[in-house]
């Protein structure tokens, strides 16, 4: 939650974009995916310690494709995530206060308990609003 008087008293400009990154959070997101699923970090440390020359030595990852990936919260970001993992051929489970039955029939996605989403899945995503408690 934005405290809109401190940030006007302040001099800061607080506006609301829906829409304007949708595509280009679900393209980070699954950057990050395939970041992490592979190594990516790890890899690029081990290539330039020269480590590739160990014969049977190799920091790949897991694979992505075929994969089930866990998306909590189904909306406008989780939505296009989704579409993302279709190109992975990966099984899409979704937990959220929404059900999508429409997404449901049309590209196979799966509603399931928070649990089970967590305790299947290979992946998992967060597209959903941060909410801290007030103390006091």
């Amino acid at each position: 939650m934005v405290d809109i008087s401190a940030a006007t008293a302040r001099g800061i400009l607080v506006t609301n974009t829906p829409d304007v990154l949708t595509e280009t959070v679900a393209d980070l997101t699954f950057a990050l995916i395939l970041a992490a699923a592979r190594r990516i970090c790890e890899t690029e440390r081990w290539m330039r310690a020269g480590q590739w020359q160990t014969p049977g030595v190799s920091p790949m990852g897991r694979d992505v494709h075929h994969a089930t990936l866990g998306i909590v919260g189904l909306g406008r970001i989780g939505v296009v995530v989704a579409e993302r993992a279709r190109g992975f051929r990966m099984p899409v489970l979704y937990f959220d206060f929404v059900r999508r039955e429409a997404l449901e029939r049309e590209h196979g996605y799966r509603y399931v308990s928070l649990e089970t989403l967590l305790r299947d899945s290979d992946f998992v995503t967060l597209h959903v609003p941060f909410c801290r408690r007030r103390r006091g």
